[in-house]
């Protein structure tokens, strides 16, 4: 995993992988104990100056020796049923090369089990079959070979209220609107695609079915798509007023 000032959380996410012979964390600077808590519970602790989000995976990727890599982030808990399933899963014979595993959000006192979330990255995966790519801030493992995936899940706890809620938002998509470029149409889809994910996800995906809070979930994407393209679009405008 990589971390920063994860002093809050990280120790329940070492604890919940009690299945891994190897703990890797890549700190980018840690200014509370997170160090302090990773290096007590027997982690490998690294410090690297943070880059972005694939490039710093993959240098904790880069460090581990295991056949096998569970990637996961310091404000996820690694269910025990998940930890049995992946010890069943790695020494079967026929394993394939990675496994998506289900993350379940909790946010506002909730688990978001329903369909609204459907986030079921890879994270289990053999290390010399896989890399980190994906485009910041959204890194995801690239596996060559087969995938499958898991029935347990990974909790997720990655907001502590709805203000760090707004701050993460406001946060990832400056780093996603620098991986785009403003063209005609910005101003265009700084409308239609926030309310394309709004509809996807009350409607489609079944939020409505979560109450107030399913309502919460669907504005609040909506509200970083139209961050990114808000912030391209003001990119924009600079660039011309300069010319």
């Amino acid at each position: 995993m990589i971390a920063r000032d994860e002093e809050r959380l990280i120790g329940q996410c070492l604890k919940s992988a009690w299945f891994c012979d190897e703990k890797i964390v890549v700190d980018s600077g840690s200014t509370d104990r997170t160090v302090e808590i990773a290096q007590g519970l027997r982690a490998d602790v690294t410090h690297h100056e943070f880059t972005n989000y694939v490039m710093q995976k993959q240098l904790a990727l880069d460090r581990a020796t295991g056949e096998w890599v569970l990637l996961m982030d310091a404000d996820e808990q690694a269910t025990h049923t998940l930890g049995e399933e992946i010890l069943r899963t790695i020494s079967e014979p026929g394993a394939l090369d990675g496994y998506r595993i289900r993350r379940v959000l909790y946010h506002l006192g909730h688990y978001y089990s329903h369909a609204i979330y459907p986030d079921t990255p890879v994270r289990l995966f053999r290390r010399e079959q896989a890399h980190i790519g994906g485009r910041d801030p959204h890194d995801k493992v690239v596996v060559e070979g087969q995938v499958g995936q898991l029935r347990q899940p990974i909790l997720h706890f990655s907001y502590r209220d709805i203000a760090d809620h707004v701050a993460t938002i406001n946060r990832f998509s400056s780093r996603a609107a620098l991986e785009h470029e403003p063209d005609a149409l910005t101003a265009v889809r700084m409308f239609a695609n926030p309310a394309w994910r709004f509809f996807n996800f009350y409607l489609l995906r079944g939020g409505f079915r979560d109450g107030g809070r399913g309502l919460y979930a669907a504005m609040s994407a909506a509200f970083y798509v139209f961050l990114k393209y808000a912030k391209l679009y003001e990119r924009r405008l600079k660039s011309r007023t300069s010319l």
